[in-house]
């Protein structure tokens, strides 16, 4: 591998949580102790959010069910919550292969204003989050902002 392409690679991190609704991408990924928020085009963040545990701008929130969980990473910029939620879930054990339908995930991006949703969207494409260490240093919050299917 060149040096070009490792540094490259090492300067890009990987998304915490990725998606998109269509022109416009929502990106999570950590950086240090803190995680990072982008909402914009490939081009130009429309929006950028830096938050980590003692600045109180950024929650997490974990159900779990049988076979399925939702988790969602609150951010904070003045009187705005930014809320990306993911929801994941499986099969009841005991299904055959032929019945099975396989794992299955949604995620998207909620906006609240004083406790008001402003916006919410579905991703287009991907929207998976897997646990990751940092959520473990968060601020937990108590509600599961998760939409339903």
């Amino acid at each position: 591998m060149s040096l070009l392409l490792a540094l490259a690679l090492a300067a890009t991190p990987e998304p915490v949580f990725a998606c998109s609704f269509g022109a416009k991408q929502l990106t999570v990924t950590q950086q240090g102790d803190a995680l990072v928020y982008r909402y914009g085009t490939k081009a130009k963040a429309e929006l950028r959010i830096v938050a980590d545990a003692p600045s109180n701008r950024v929650f997490y929130h974990r159900t779990l069910y049988s076979r399925a969980e939702d988790q969602t990473l609150r951010f904070v910029s003045g009187e705005y919550n930014y809320v990306v939620y993911s929801h994941w879930s499986a099969p009841s054990l005991g299904m055959t292969e032929e019945s099975s339908t396989g794992e299955f995930f949604y995620g998207g991006l909620i906006v609240l204003r004083g406790g008001k949703i402003l916006s919410s969207r579905r991703c287009r494409d991907d929207g998976d989050m897997r646990e990751w260490p940092i959520f473990k240093t968060l601020p937990q919050d108590e509600e599961n902002l998760t939409p339903p299917e």
